[in-house]
């Protein structure tokens, strides 16, 4: 299988945390200071709590603004001094060995900024962000060409690479020739979708079979198929 590049390998391990008991005011400081929009709640053993931000530190200024006046939440973060009040909990996470797709789908249906990455037994091990997800984008044409030709091609499609032209520009897989059967064409483009970095894939390739169409045939009636007599 092409390789998916995992969360552990583009996330950031220096990450600044807060306690569940930091005041309000040290937060806000904290993360004006550093130039970050949000930092992970950890308790003494370093599992994740929860993640505060700078929405919750708005919401708590101005928390019939920015939540539904009269909830729960709003009431909680209208009064809220220390990090335990003021944190969205719990925290929606990922793991090292997750793949950056599954990172990268939290963040868009949630509007994350960052992620907190997780062992198993819900340690913080690391912070994975937006920007962070795009460094998978940011590998040459002529890696990405190596691994659709060595991984795609010869390992698994058992086919010779050379048989096949392939170019990659700016992240766009071309590719062109001949393979073996039809229903091949679309495997072959739905693995180098899956190799990191690509953005695109063009092909034009033809097939010298077309075995869109046909079905095996039903047990008991290979031989009858084949023109030999079934054995029983």
């Amino acid at each position: 299988m092409p390789s998916r590049r995992k969360v552990g390998s583009v996330m950031t391990t220096e990450v600044t945390t807060v306690g569940p008991d930091t005041p309000f005011k040290a937060v806000a400081l904290l993360l004006a200071s550093w130039n970050i929009s949000g930092a992970p709640v950890v308790d003494e053993d370093g599992k994740v709590l929860g993640v505060v931000s700078q929405g919750d530190l708005l919401e708590r200024e101005a928390p019939h603004g920015l939540l539904r006046p009269g909830s729960r939440q709003a009431k909680r973060k209208a009064g809220a001094a220390f990090v335990a009040d003021l944190m969205t909990s719990p925290a929606v996470t990922v793991q090292a060995d997750d793949v950056v797709a599954v990172a990268a789908k939290l963040l868009e249906e949630h509007h994350f900024h960052r992620l907190p990455v997780v062992d198993d037994e819900g340690k913080l091990v690391g912070v994975v962000s937006r920007s962070d997800l795009l460094r998978v984008f940011l590998r040459t044409d002529r890696e990405i060409r190596d691994e659709v030709r060595e991984e795609v091609l010869l390992r698994e499609m058992a086919m010779d690479p050379a048989s096949l032209y392939v170019s990659v520009h700016n992240g766009i897989v071309t590719l062109n020739g001949t393979v073996e059967r039809q229903s091949m064409i679309p495997v072959i483009v739905a693995l180098i979708r899956r190799v990191d970095g690509v953005v695109e894939v063009r092909q034009t390739l033809k097939a010298r079979f077309d075995d869109r169409g046909v079905s095996p045939a039903p047990p008991g009636q290979a031989g009858m198929l084949s023109g030999k007599r079934p054995i029983f």
